[in-house]
C-alpha cells in the first residue's frame, strides 16, 4: 500500500461521508491541504469521526486504541495515514 494511494482513499472516504458538494468536487490537481484537520475540511462532529475510524478499521484491518488517539493522530489524513501504515508493517504507533 502506498502513501499517496492511501490518502487519497483516505479522503475520498471522508468526502464520502460528507452531504457537502465543495468536499467532493476539488480544482483539477488540487488536493485538499494536509494540515487541515478532519473537522475543518469535512465538517466532521465527534460522531462523524468515531464513525470514520470505525469504517476505517473495518477496511484496512486495523485497529485504533484508545492510547493512540491522539490529536496528532486524528487531526489529519497524514497522521491517519501514518498510523495505518505503521500497523501494517508491524509497528506500534503507541511504543513510538
Amino acid at each position: 500500500m502506498d502513501r499517496a494511494g492511501l490518502i487519497r482513499e483516505l479522503h475520498e472516504i471522508a468526502a464520502g461521508m460528507t452531504k457537502a458538494e465543495e468536499h467532493r468536487q476539488q480544482p483539477e490537481g488540487a488536493g485538499p491541504a494536509a494540515d487541515t484537520s478532519l473537522v475543518d475540511q469535512y465538517g466532521f462532529s465527534s460522531l462523524d469521526a468515531l464513525e470514520y475510524l470505525l469504517i476505517l478499521e473495518e477496511k484496512y484491518d486495523v485497529v485504533f486504541e484508545d492510547e493512540d488517539l491522539t490529536e496528532e493522530t486524528l487531526f489529519s489524513i497524514e497522521g491517519l495515514a501514518t498510523y495505518i501504515l505503521d500497523q501494517k508493517v508491524g509497528r506500534s504507533p503507541s511504543v513510538s
